[in-house]
């Protein structure tokens, strides 16, 4: 009886890790994106940059401005966003995914972003982020990311 549910919860779990490699690149990473809009419109640093690869080979360009690995860009997130102060609501408007490999996938999404400007007006605006997605043993993770504002 014992080597009988042994077994049974081994083909569970090989059932499961062969569910997740049959589905599509862009269908395990859109639960990631999810949940760092989740996470940037809570203004939690820490969980928005789960997503993220955790090393000094993470690039990061922002406006012509090039950051340089994780810790880097984690801290500057803390400052755009005061530390979780910040009321900046942001709002994707669209999303597209172009597979690279089945290891890579580009992400390309653009949004709108409002918030109470240090006059009290709020001022909205739109940028887009180009996101490239790399599977790592562990999970999909950004290794690189472009944002940039429309003037």
């Amino acid at each position: 009886m014992k080597l009988a549910l042994i077994c049974g919860a081994a083909l569970i779990l090989i059932g499961n890790a062969s569910a997740q490699k049959s589905q599509s690149p862009n269908s395990q990473i859109e639960p990631l994106l999810q949940a760092m809009d989740r996470a940037a419109n809570a203004h939690d640093t820490d969980q928005f940059m789960m997503a993220f690869l955790q090393t000094d080979a993470l690039v990061f360009v922002i406006n012509g401005r090039v950051i340089h690995g994780w810790k880097e860009l984690r801290e500057q997130q803390r400052r755009w966003w005061l530390d979780g102060h910040t009321d900046v609501v942001y709002t994707p408007k669209s999303t597209e995914f172009t597979t690279l490999s089945p290891e890579i996938v580009a992400v390309t999404r653009v949004f709108t972003s409002s918030r109470t400007a240090p006059d009290g007006k709020v001022a909205d605006s739109e940028f887009a982020v180009s996101m490239i997605w790399q599977r790592m043993p562990d999970a999909w993770r950004i290794v690189y990311d472009h944002e940039s504002r429309r003037p």
